[in-house]
């Protein structure tokens, strides 16, 4: 069997994550005839089919679901290992913390802050979106991620830095704009924005187990694309005061939505990472902020 590269394993893990290669594509910076490409061949690698290919899905056969499995031990190990050899090089990276656009103001005040208190471990911002976080994680990309969705992966831990509150974002011009706050039943017969993405579905159907208020609107897969629909008028969002402001938009207006449930916003990380003292005391700074900015941590 011929050897297998780390590469190819990364590949591998974000068509599983995302069941699709054109997002997996996206994810990973390159062209989607490429990583079919890389993962064929991981496949004549390996020697067994690890994905069943459908239209717009992906799943994992048996095989597939073995070798997720330890392609994500492995990778991670990998990165333990550089990140221990350019340590005792002196070398050694600073720590990468990644979070989705809209939280780009957040993520700048708490590195900045951090790399006030002069760490041992200075911390870099990376931007990156919704969707991919969790990968950043696994593939040793990020080090330490700011994201939405519960971490129910045993090589995960993460702390709550906020609870907060759903607004809905509206056309200025809407009937609904002007108001301070409103209810769930007031979005009954508004088309509602349907995330695309597994990690952002997963978020909204933790938080809405009996669907999402309104009726089904269009489809969104990024932030431009979500207000464009907003702007003309075509479906409302639900989104956090954060996201919210951060349109930065006149023609968009955020209103409280005063029955909808709390949003945490968490901070998560490899539980084995080999900095994960330098990542604890980043968290630990983390919710200091949070808890003097925007009130109580969770």
């Amino acid at each position: 069997m011929a050897d297998v590269e780390i590469r190819q394993l990364r590949y591998f893990i974000a068509v599983a994550e995302a069941h699709n290669f054109t997002r997996a594509a996206e994810r990973l910076a390159m062209t989607q005839p490429a990583l079919s490409r890389a993962i064929r061949a991981l496949e004549r690698d390996v020697g067994a089919q690890l994905l069943v290919r459908a239209p717009g899905d992906v799943s994992l056969t048996p095989a597939g679901e073995v070798l997720l499995g330890e392609a994500r031990t492995l990778v991670a190990q990998a990165g333990h290992a550089l990140s221990r050899a350019r340590r005792v090089a002196g070398t050694q990276a600073p720590l990468t913390v990644t979070g989705p656009g809209c939280d780009a103001s957040l993520l700048n005040e708490l590195v900045r802050s951090y790399n006030e208190t002069e760490p041992r471990m200075p911390g870099h911002a990376v931007v990156g979106n919704a969707g991919d976080q969790f990968g950043r994680l696994r593939s040793g990309a990020a080090d330490v991620a700011l994201l939405r969705a519960s971490v129910d992966d045993e090589t995960l831990d993460s702390v709550v830095l906020l609870m907060e509150q759903v607004h809905v974002l509206l056309a200025a011009s809407h009937p609904l704009a002007g108001r301070e706050s409103i209810g769930v039943a007031d979005l009954a017969d508004e088309p509602v924005v349907r995330w695309q993405g597994d990690n952002l579905q997963h978020i909204a159907s933790e938080l809405w187990p009996d669907g999402l208020p309104g009726r089904p609107g269009p489809e969104a897969s990024d932030g431009l694309q979500m207000l464009a629909v907003v702007r003309l008028g075509q479906a409302v969002v639900l989104s956090t005061p954060r996201a919210a402001a951060a349109t930065g938009s006149a023609d968009v207006r955020a209103v409280r939505l005063s029955d909808g449930p709390p949003v945490p916003l968490r901070l998560a990380w490899l539980r084995d990472h080999p900095q994960v003292q330098s990542v604890h005391r980043f968290a630990h700074h983390s919710r200091a902020v949070c808890a003097n900015r925007d009130g109580q941590a969770g």
